[in-house]
């Protein structure tokens, strides 16, 4: 293994509180007991060099400051942005490029970094006969989400040399911390505080699973073809479709027409954050009555989580302190992600149930069911991640192919 020292100088540095998305960010590491990693290894293109490498990510380390921010605790969390630096990336050569730079990756996940003494970017270039065929990179949560990761990857692609769009995380903390963001925060906080007396928790399960975090994959053609069938049906968006199919299916299993929901909302919709290389997304609180059929609640679902996206920007200290003094605990709830990428769908006609299958189990703790669904050519892809010690196995499988059967029928 060689090492190159990769130097870079980017524009703006400075100490700051948190910005919002970060603190939700950290305050769910703590909570999972995991620094949240994100990234994975690709490979390369074709004649790509070790330097070209070198340069695209000098090219994000100069350009986003999330990238080059270092925790400090002293009177904090603080986030601080550093103008310049070094990050050490790793370059090896071996005859299996994609086998090792897996075993770089589970390294580098497994390996939790301190985060107010590294960078929080972790590459290595791994090589075949001294020309690099894969790329690994992995980082905290702290540094982006989702959306941010994809922003960043098209403008290093692209090598955009235009000033970054939207404010950076220094800039983001300013505008929080002033008026206007204080009384976003304060209103989202209230839509909280209005909801939380009619919200029906989960209680504890007297038996749960040995393996008390397991994770799931449903995968589901019918699913792809039928939300789009209820789309133009309705003319009502399959975001939504989707989301009220999830909260029915919580409600039968549960035995509740009044469902919780903690949907995680992207909050790129706001004006000037849609390319912001730095976390945003939050949970926000949708709650709504699920009872009767499909058509009939797809409208109380659509207010409701207007309602939850419009709201799922705030400060999450006072949101806890809120919650503190809560005679409910919302934590007790399910929660939701919709990642999709693809918004209609271009499955073939099919009448197959989905296949479920168990396939390990999370890193650490988990909400009692955190259901992500993404999209691939053909079906819909379902990730549940379940606590045990509030839903059981059968109630999980039973929650995504309720969710399956509603979309399927159209009926609920």
């Amino acid at each position: 293994m060689d090492r190159i020292d990769v130097a870079f100088r980017g524009e703006g540095s400075g100490v700051a509180e948190l910005t919002w998305g970060q603190q939700s960010m950290l305050l769910t590491m703590d909570r999972e007991r995991s620094w949240l990693p994100m990234g994975g290894h690709q490979p390369v293109a074709p004649g790509t060099t070790v330097a070209d490498v070198v340069g695209e990510l000098r090219y994000s380390l100069e350009r986003y400051q999330s990238f080059r921010t270092r925790l400090r605790h002293d009177g904090g969390p603080l986030q601080e942005v550093h103008a310049e630096g070094t990050l050490a990336v790793e370059v090896y050569e071996t005859s299996d490029p994609a086998g090792f730079a897996g075993e770089v990756e589970h390294a580098y996940r497994t390996a939790e970094p301190d985060l107010a003494a590294d960078w929080p970017l972790r590459a290595a270039v791994v090589c075949r006969d001294g020309r690099p065929e894969r790329l690994v990179v992995i980082m905290p949560h702290l540094v982006t989400d989702a959306v941010g990761a994809g922003v960043m990857v098209a403008e290093a692609t692209a090598r955009v040399a235009t000033p970054v769009t939207g404010p950076q995380p220094l800039e983001l903390a300013a505008w929080q911390r002033s008026p206007s963001g204080e009384r976003q925060s304060a209103a989202a906080v209230r839509h909280w505080e209005r909801h939380l007396p009619s919200i029906a928790v989960l209680a504890p399960s007297l038996h749960p699973d040995p393996e008390r975090f397991p994770k799931a994959r449903f995968t589901s053609p019918a699913m792809a073809f039928a939300v789009a069938a209820v789309a133009a049906r309705t003319g009502v968006d399959p975001a939504t479709i989707l989301s009220t199919a999830f909260m029915m299916a919580v409600g039968q299993v549960t035995g509740t027409d009044q469902v919780a929901v903690r949907h995680l909302v992207s909050n790129r919709f706001r004006t000037g954050l849609a390319e912001v290389v730095s976390p945003l997304a939050q949970l926000g609180l949708c709650v709504a009555d699920v009872s009767g059929p499909l058509d009939a609640a797809l409208g109380r679902v659509a207010r409701a989580s207007l309602a939850a996206h419009k709201h799922a920007y705030y400060n999450p200290l006072h949101l806890a302190e809120l919650l503190a003094g809560s005679d409910t605990d919302v934590t007790r709830t399910v929660c939701y992600n919709d990642r999709r990428t693809q918004r209609v769908s271009a499955a073939v006609p099919s009448t197959d149930d989905g296949v479920f299958e168990w396939v390990g189990a999370s890193t650490g703790p988990t909400e009692p069911l955190f259901l992500h669904i993404d999209d691939e050519p053909g079906a819909l892809v379902l990730t549940v991640d379940v606590d045990t010690a509030f839903l059981s196995r059968a109630d999980a499988e039973a929650v995504a192919r309720t969710m399956e059967s509603i979309i399927v029928t159209g009926r609920g």
